[in-house]
């Protein structure tokens, strides 16, 4: 359920996505997005573009 991409948990710790890029499946991420869309979850941070980039190791 997206622990794949459990690092960038620790990364961002605040983000309802752990999958940051488009092909990193994250269906936990997916559960929580239906959940808001049923008005059950509100506030879901996500990073973006420019902060993930940011903590990207080259």
């Amino acid at each position: 359920m997206g622990e794949g991409w459990h690092n960038n948990h620790h990364a961002f710790p605040t983000s309802a996505w752990q999958g940051l890029r488009w092909w990193q499946l994250d269906p936990q991420a997916y559960f929580i997005r239906l959940l808001q869309l049923l008005g059950l979850a509100w506030d879901l941070k996500r990073p973006t573009r420019e902060q993930v980039e940011a903590k990207t190791v080259s």
